[in-house]
């Protein structure tokens, strides 16, 4: 009987162990992410900042407009333009 009970409590304490681990791996994992998110707001305001900064002509010059400042700050501009389509033919040619 006494051996049998410390085999529950042994097995009792790996459960433990194991959850507490698990634990700790999730909240490392939301710290790690929580810092990615800050570091890549800081990046969108000073890529704004930047982008805000310059003259209408100088960003004419570089293709975009001013309407397009915000959405290329966040990582999110999409400029149909730059959807070309290629022959297939020549795909891994050119």
């Amino acid at each position: 009987p006494k051996n049998g009970s410390k085999i529950l409590m042994t097995q009792a304490i790996m459960t433990v162990s194991n959850l507490i681990q698990d634990a700790i791996a999730g909240l490392m994992d939301l710290v790690r992410e929580i810092n990615q998110k800050r570091k890549d707001k800081a990046m969108a305001r000073i890529t704004f900042k930047s982008l805000q900064q310059l003259s209408d002509h100088e960003l004419k010059d570089l293709g975009i407009g001013r309407s397009d400042i915000t959405s290329i700050s966040l990582g999110t501009f999409n400029d149909r333009r730059m959807n070309v389509v290629t022959n297939k033919n020549l795909k891994g040619w050119v």
